[in-house]
């Protein structure tokens, strides 16, 4: 295997796990406490409850049928990995909460 290859399957394999435990390990119940303990509501939206900054990071209602749990679990991490011009922060969240978090936003439909 060259050197590209290897990094790949590498890169491929510790991404793997982030986004299995996002997506079976998660409660949507304490993700939404996630997500008011972490104060998203300042920027976000979620079925028409928002906080003053809503404009900056707009609507989460139907996320969980526009992206999957692996790349909620990348944009929280890494922003700018999902959206190049992203200008939310990369989320402080505990791998536990990060789950949780993920796990509510896929109830979102």
């Amino acid at each position: 295997m060259n050197g590209h290859r290897a990094t790949a399957a590498l890169l491929a394999t510790l991404a793997l796990p982030a986004a299995t435990v996002c997506a079976e390990d998660g409660s949507p119940e304490a993700g939404r406490l996630v997500y008011e303990a972490k104060l998203c509501n300042l920027c976000h939206i979620v079925a028409g409850v928002s906080g003053p900054m809503a404009n900056l990071g707009g609507s989460l209602d139907g996320v969980g049928q526009r992206r999957d749990a692996a790349w909620l679990a990348l944009y929280f991490t890494d922003p700018k990995a999902a959206i190049p011009n992203a200008t939310m922060p990369a989320a402080n969240l505990t791998k536990q909460e990060l789950a949780d978090l993920v796990a509510y936003l896929l109830t979102l439909r």
